[in-house]
């Protein structure tokens, strides 16, 4: 069985997200509590801003047996409590296999044709087989799903406009401070979002630019690049004041940023209006921030206006999209249904083998060795014919592999000869 057990932004709203985001960190306890408690060996944990999901092969439980397991041990790893079975989907073999593939094509996302997705997939993929948490079916869906992607974004026009949460964070902002031009940014978190986030602000010709980052050196880096200053981390609180935009993304569990904060730079220029936006789940500025007077507070669920705009654009790329997922979908399909008649086709070639062994060794006793030879090739000719009709049939009969009813009776058949 392949499965996926997940929460995302079109099934739960941030304040619940947020309780069942993963940092890297995690992920080996947390498999190895899965491990212990259920027996669930292979996996890849997915976790990004809008999204927490859970890919596993495993044959132990039966389908419904293995999400509520699942399910179970992520409340008790998180500390949750609440009944939250409500916010969770899950899928089983094909339609785990299609949600992966629209996953990494972008199809799934927030923002339609996003770029940013594929390359958190492939960390998390890279992640759990250096782990050695992947089986050799996960590897192959992966490797797999990274083709589904590159082909969506290479045949489909699916990568024009807005591609990344970041991107649609920029012009929200562009669109409450009427242009960005003379406007100075403050960038906290020097990860992919917010590279992504500063790209898209120069493209809007900001030029006033800061850099905040736990790495000091990582924040003088990416400041140098864009022409911009470099904050240290620690001392992030004292310079709020000093920038119409403030946005963060950081891996943080705790906000980086309090109401306190806010407050205390207000008193130094206390007409001035800012934007804060805050890209990271769990959330880093504290909710407060947004009820304070001349601030406006976004999250990543506030983009919902930019997103059904980019969304509305882009129909006629994801209709192309699902017709080559339906291609990937189907080779994969192929790869998995035939893999699982191997044993059925090892089985059948060793018995048949064993068979004609024992009965050759009764003529070895009583005939020449010149007859033996001709005896040796005749029976292996015939084991060989016979061992590629078996599995010819035994593909037709399965559907090659397809029907796992027939598959069983095969295997019981060739089992005790």
């Amino acid at each position: 069985m392949i499965g996926v057990i997940g929460i995302s932004y079109k099934t739960a709203p941030l304040e619940i997200r947020e309780q069942f985001s993963f940092s890297k960190d995690e992920i080996v306890p947390f498999s190895e509590l899965l491990q212990q408690e259920t027996e669930i060996n292979d996996l890849v944990l997915l976790s990004t801003c809008n999204r927490t999901e859970i890919y596993f092969s495993q044959h132990k439980h039966d389908n419904q047996t293995a999400f509520e397991l699942i399910y179970e041990m992520i409340k008790k790893f998180k500390g949750v409590n609440d009944h939250c079975w409500h916010y969770f989907y899950h899928r089983s073999n094909i339609g785990a296999v299609r949600h992966l593939f629209e996953v990494s094509s972008g199809l799934d996302s927030q923002i339609i044709g996003e770029d940013q997705i594929i390359g958190q997939v492939k960390e998390a993929y890279i992640t759990c087989t250096e782990l050695a948490l992947t089986d050799a079916v996960l590897m192959r869906l992966f490797q797999k799903s990274f083709e589904a992607g590159k082909r969506v974004r290479t045949e489909t026009g699916i990568k024009l406009g807005i591609t990344s949460v970041s991107s649609a964070a920029v012009e929200m902002c562009s669109s409450l401070l009427n242009g960005l031009t003379d406007k100075s940014v403050l960038i906290i978190g020097a990860g992919e979002t917010g590279i992504l986030a500063l790209q898209n602000i120069v493209k809007k010709g900001v030029k006033s630019i800061a850099v905040s980052n736990r790495t000091l050196e990582t924040a003088e880096k990416t400041a140098a690049k864009f022409n911009g200053m470099a904050i240290p981390f620690d001392s992030v609180g004292k310079y709020l004041h000093g920038f119409d935009i403030v946005m963060i993304a950081t891996a943080s569990p705790e906000p980086v940023i309090t109401a306190e904060m806010v407050k205390m730079n207000q008193k130094i220029r206390p007409e001035h209006k800012q934007v804060y936006i805050d890209l990271s789940v769990p959330r880093n500025i504290e909710s407060e921030v947004g009820e304070l007077e001349n601030i406006n507070l976004l999250s990543v669920d506030d983009l919902q206006e930019i997103v059904l705009q980019t969304t509305e654009k882009k129909k006629e790329s994801a209709e192309k999209a699902h017709v080559i997922l339906d291609q990937v979908v189907s080779d994969f399909s192929e790869w998995l249904a035939s893999r699982s008649l191997r044993p059925a086709i090892n089985t059948i070639s060793a018995n048949l083998q064993a068979i004609n062994q024992e009965e050759l060794s009764t003529y070895r006793k009583v005939n020449t060795p010149e007859m033996q030879e001709i005896v040796d090739g005749y029976a292996n000719h015939l084991t060989q014919r016979y061992t590629r009709l078996l599995i010819k049939n035994l593909k037709g009969m399965t559907d090659n592999g397809k029907n796992i009813d027939s598959l069983k009776i095969i295997n019981d058949l060739f089992k005790f000869v």
